[in-house]
């Protein structure tokens, strides 16, 4: 099994804060060690690795986790639902503070998208 993470890099530069707050969480419950690769969707970047794979995918939020599985392929959106498929585990208090944030808000300008 591949896990691959991919995280937004804002016009400043930087990294969306979701995407900080899904490593610390990673890093918390010793999962990261699962992540095989992070990828990063530069917005000012098309061309980067992280922007092609979400195109591809139709996917316009970030993180999101791409699982190869035996020739399958299976697309995660949010950490709460890879912790749960994939590491067998229930999401906590805090995994589900972080996954509120997430929400589709009105402005599609939030931090968290990028398409």
């Amino acid at each position: 099994m591949k896990i691959t993470m991919v995280k937004k890099i804002k016009e400043d530069g930087k990294e969306c804060k979701k995407c900080r707050e899904v490593v610390q969480r990673l890093e918390q419950n010793n999962e990261l060690q699962y992540i095989n690769e992070i990828l990063y969707a530069d917005v000012n970047d098309p061309e980067s690795a992280g922007c092609i794979l979400a195109k591809k995918y139709a996917i316009d939020i970030a993180p999101f986790f791409v699982v190869e599985d035996a020739g399958k392929v299976t697309i995660y959106k949010t950490y709460m639902k890879l912790k749960k498929d994939i590491f067998n585990k229930e999401p906590d208090k805090k995994d589900i503070e972080i996954e509120e944030k997430r929400k589709p808000k009105v402005d599609p300008n939030e931090d968290l998208y990028w398409l």
